[in-house]
Formats: C-alpha cells, structure tokens, sequence
C-alpha cells in the first residue's frame, strides 16, 4: 500500500479539515523507511522496489516495532494533542489509517509493541491488487477535491 497511505491522508484532509494533520499522520510512520535503507545502504530506486517487494529474501524489515505500532503512534501524537487537540486527533487518525493499510501488506509488523505478537497480511506489495485498490483510492481523491 506504498501509494494508498498518502492518498488516504489527502482524502480524510479534504473531507474533514485538518488537510497536513491527516497528511502527515498518513505517512509519518514510514520514517523508519528511510533509516532502514540508509543503514543498508539501498539507494538506487530499482533496488528499493526490490527491497520493499521481496523484504523476506532481503532479510529487511521496514516497519519497525517503534513506529509502525499503537505505542508508536500514541507517542508521535500526544505532543501534538496538547498544542492542538483536534489537529493532534487528525494526526493520530492519520496514523491510525496508516497503520490499517500495511495490516494487509505480506510483511511482518508488530502493532501492538511491546507485545510480541507479530501480524501478516495476505498482500505482496506492488501487486495488482494493491495497484487496484490504490487507483480507486486516487479517483476517490480526486472527486474528494
């Protein structure tokens, strides 16, 4: 769901108010992204694909127990919450749909850290359903202006 996070953050913006808290919210959690491929040293668009795509034969997690989690999100979001409340609760509700979109995603994910307890979905990402589901997400966007 690489492309559906962001688009479901401009969405809930467009419907509800709060368009950059919902954004953000939508795509903070994937920070961990990019510490993951610097400290593996993946730079080349081709091989970040590859990365994402096939995480089990690479041996790479990109969602990290501390942000792709419900403690997680709680963090990032109670500073926000108490300089802004219902930007704060955009914020979280972002994250939130965040998080419920990579539940369908193949890799392992830990949502409920510090528990143990790992969750997979049933999606490999970039495939055609996914690619499905985000264009009807982005016509959704689209009438959303």
């Amino acid at each position: 769901m690489v492309l559906a996070r962001p688009i479901a953050g401009v969405i809930l913006g467009n419907c509800f108010g709060n368009f950059w808290y919902f954004f953000i919210g939508s795509i903070i959690p994937d920070i961990d992204h990019i510490f993951v491929l610097i400290s593996r040293k993946i730079f080349l668009p081709k091989d970040i694909i590859k990365a994402l795509r096939f995480e089990k034969k690479y041996q790479i997690n990109f969602k990290t127990k501390y942000v792709h989690s419900l403690l997680g999100a709680l963090i990032l979001s109670t500073p926000i919450m108490l300089f802004n409340f219902e930007g704060g609760l955009a914020f979280l509700l972002g994250y939130f749909i965040h998080l419920l979109l990579d539940w369908v995603d193949i890799d392992d994910k830990y949502f409920l850290f510090p528990l143990k307890k790992k969750f997979s979905g049933f999606l490999p990402i970039f495939s055609k359903k996914e690619i499905i589901f985000t264009v009807i997400l982005f016509l959704i966007m689209i009438w959303s202006f």
